[in-house]
This record gives C-alpha cells, structure tokens and sequence, in this order.
C-alpha cells in the first residue's frame, strides 16, 4: 500500500475540514487514484528529459500524486437553510498532468470570431497549462501554468472566461497554500491580481464572496490563518478593513 506523503495528507485533510463543518454543505468530492509510482523525483526527471521542461526542485515539495482531488462547496445560509451565502469549488491535476494535458489556446481562439490570432498571441496562449478549474459549477475558472523554455518557475495565471486573463502575484506553492485555506471560493484568485473589486460591476459578486469568506472561515476554520488575506482585499476593496 503506498503511504501518503505529509503534504497529501494536508489536502485530505482539506475535504475533511469541508465534510465536517455542519455549516457547509458539500456536493462533490473527487478524490482520485494514488498514483504511487509518480513520485516527484520520477515525475520532474520525465519532465527535463522528454518534455524538456526543467522545473524549479523546490517545487517537488507540493507535488501530489492524486490523479485528481477536488470538491465543490457552499456555506448554508443562517436564517434560509436551503440558500447559500457564498459558494466555491477546485479540481487539482497534479503539475506532471497538467503540463502534459496539452495548451487551451483553443478557449480564447474561435476561428469564427477571431480567424488571425498573432504569433505572439499563440504563443503566450500555447505555453499555458490548467491545473485547478471548477468543473461542477459551469462558471469556467481556470488557473495555469505558464510553461516556457528555460524558466524554472512557472508564473501564474487565471482566466474566468467573462474577466479576461490575470497573472497572479503568487507562485505555484503559494497558490496552493491560498487554495488550502479559501477552499477554492469563487474568485478568491482575484486577491492576488491587479483588479479592483470595488470598481466594476463584473466584480461585484467576487468582492462579495470574499469578504463573506473573511467573515464567516476564521470562525469555521480557526487553525488557519486568514489575516494575510484580509490584507489583500483591503488592497483590492476601499471599503473594506483588514
């Protein structure tokens, strides 16, 4: 039986906190095969080797060898127990899917409306690869990976079909640390990016979701610490304090 490492354990603790908490109401989780024979070691040497992608060794930390882990949530209203207050989802692929599941420029390029793309276009689009989405939900989400020769560390990006496409001030370790402690609530990706939630319409309900999290988690999940994140909205939000 392969045993999990310290850092899979975390994320399966993550669908507990969600599975345990009376106030959340969840409705899918995927917790897919372990796949013991994809180490990190295994899989980032498969990588430099075939793909050519080199990639940063500090990043073996986070790998997790799941074929796919995930869960879909909501956070039952007090007072109209069949509504919900705020809701969020997230589906990770592990790093070596991801990179091998092949680039979506395919979702920005409809020949029908956009037949001439550029060649810087392309390429930018082609050196993305998904590794968290929201399956369930049918809004979209995607965050990536930007996979380019030579680069060991992977910048980051986001795109929510309706919002257009974001490079987020996170690396991919930190990415999945703000995962953990979100749990994937919709557009929390937004509170490492250069928007203003206070601003525009189509961020409304982003800057909503938000600060419901930052209110109602630190009580639900008090072992984590939610402070850096309030931060960040009070960044992006001028009505809002840390």
């Amino acid at each position: 039986m392969t045993e999990l490492t310290a850092y899979e354990t975390t994320w399966l603790g993550v669908l507990e906190e969600l599975r345990g908490c009376p106030e959340i109401r969840v409705t899918e989780v995927e917790e897919g095969e372990l796949r013991g024979s994809e180490d990190a070691d295994r899989v980032f040497g498969e990588l430099a080797e075939r793909e050519g992608i080199a990639l940063d060794a500090s990043l073996k930390q986070c790998h997790l060898r799941f074929s796919d882990l995930g869960a879909a949530w909501s956070v039952r209203d007090p007072e109209y127990d069949e509504e919900s207050l705020f809701a969020g989802e997230f589906h990770l692929t592990n790093i070596h899917q991801a990179i091998r599941s092949g680039s979506l420029e395919t979702r920005w390029f409809d020949p029908t409306f956009d037949p001439d793309p550029t060649p810087e276009e392309l390429r930018f689009y082609r050196e993305l690869r998904s590794f968290d989405g929201t399956p369930w939900g049918g809004i979209g989400n995607l965050s990536m990976l930007r996979i380019r020769p030579g680069v060991t560390d992977p910048e980051l990006w986001f795109d929510t079909t309706t919002k257009g496409l974001h490079r987020l001030d996170l690396d991919y370790p930190g990415y999945l640390e703000a995962l953990r402690i979100t749990k994937g609530t919709y557009g929390w990706q937004f509170l490492f990016a250069d928007v203003r939630l206070d601003e525009y319409e189509d961020f409304e309900v982003v800057g909503r979701f938000a600060k419901l999290m930052l209110e109602v988690f630190p009580r639900l999940f008090p072992d984590h610490d939610y402070a850096p994140l309030r931060s960040r909205l009070a960044e992006r939000h001028r009505g809002f304090r840390a």
